[in-house]
């Protein structure tokens, strides 16, 4: 064991799932150091998603295109990083802009990948390749835990609702139609373009299929640029599944989600959270590679991930059909007949 950490910095600065799957480092470090103040750098849309977690002391946002813009928010950075006065910093992700910021804060211990062109920049460096994808993000993340010679083990991140958020949820359901008796099924169709996904139009057309052949109300979800589309193209199928057609925090979706009986969707920040959640959750995840879900599934044991079958000639997840879909939702949805609880 290295000597006591007391202040310790994780930095994991890109999309939400990424960021959602380096709360276990969080929670390893708390163990391993349960006298250490751990805090987040994070971006600023994915700060609000941590803020509430246990593991996590203190959330510091990394505002790229606003104040931490060019050289004079590089100084704010180093400033940031400097006021914290942390004794040890793991850099998740490897941006070479917050390394140099990291190192020039003057943190004494900085773990970081071993492979990149300013690896010189951290004085513990973790020699893995993740585009090979032989194990889950979340267990390469724990790697830069285990090279400080803490033995790290994997626990799957649970989010908390805020008791704001959940009454915010529980009005809107009801404002739309959808009583605390009624099943409910999440899609989520979007994300960034970073991975496989179904087009958007057969997600509605599944939403479309449940509402005709199950009980289920359906919720369908989309970043705030989305949602017109979202609109407009279920417009065009009867029945007709709800639209969130309404920007929310991070909290407020989180809220939404842990109401649903059954999430679904591709691999998405959401669906991250929906694992969080402990949320019942069909995923469509390409077979292997650096986007399956031998690297980026999800971390829960209620997930039931979806695979093209090798046989069928279709590219991608289109070989996997909205009836194959359907039928898991129906499978999901039999054992909750009764009364919510």
């Amino acid at each position: 064991m290295p000597n006591e950490l007391s202040r310790i910095l994780v930095c994991r600065t890109d999309a939400l799932g990424d960021t959602l799957l380096t709360l276990p480092v969080c929670a390893a470090l708390k163990e391993a150091f349960p006298r250490a103040r751990v805090a987040m750098l994070v971006s600023a849309y994915a700060a609000e998603a941590v803020a509430q977690q246990p593991e996590v002391d203190q959330v510091l946002v990394y505002d790229a295109a606003g104040q931490h813009a060019g050289r004079a928010g590089f100084r704010r950075l180093r400033q940031l990083v400097a006021q914290g006065r942390f004794d040890a910093a793991l850099l998740v992700f490897p941006d070479p802009r917050i390394s140099w910021a990291v190192f020039r804060a003057g943190v004494p211990r900085r773990v970081g990948t071993g492979r990149r062109w300013w690896s010189c920049l951290f004085t513990v460096r973790v020699r893995h390749s993740r585009a090979r994808a032989q194990k889950h993000e979340a267990e390469y993340n724990l790697d830069l835990v285990r090279a400080l010679g803490v033995p790290a083990e994997l626990r799957p991140p649970r989010l908390r609702v805020t008791g704001e958020a959940r009454e915010w949820a529980e009005h809107y359901y009801q404002e739309a139609g959808i009583s605390g008796q009624a099943r409910l099924v999440f899609i989520h169709p979007g994300g960034r373009g970073s991975s496989a996904n179904w087009p958007r139009e057969r997600y509605i057309a599944l939403a479309a299929m449940i509402l005709r052949e199950t009980p289920a109300k359906v919720l369908l979800t989309g970043a705030k640029a989305e949602q017109a589309q979202l609109v407009a193209e279920s417009a065009r199928h009867e029945p007709r599944p709800l639209v969130l057609d309404q920007a929310v925090s991070l909290r407020q979706l989180a809220a939404l989600i842990a109401r649903a009986d059954v999430f679904i969707s591709g691999n998405t920040g959401p669906l991250h959270m929906a694992a969080g959640l402990d949320a019942r959750i069909i995923a469509l995840f390409p077979a292997a590679g650096v986007t399956g879900p031998v690297r980026w599934g999800p971390l829960s044991q209620r997930a039931e991930v979806l695979c093209p079958p090798e046989e069928r000639p279709e590219p991608g997840l289109l070989a996997i059909t909205p009836q194959r879909v359907l039928e898991k939702v129906k499978a999901a949805l039999l054992p909750s007949t009764g009364s919510r609880t």
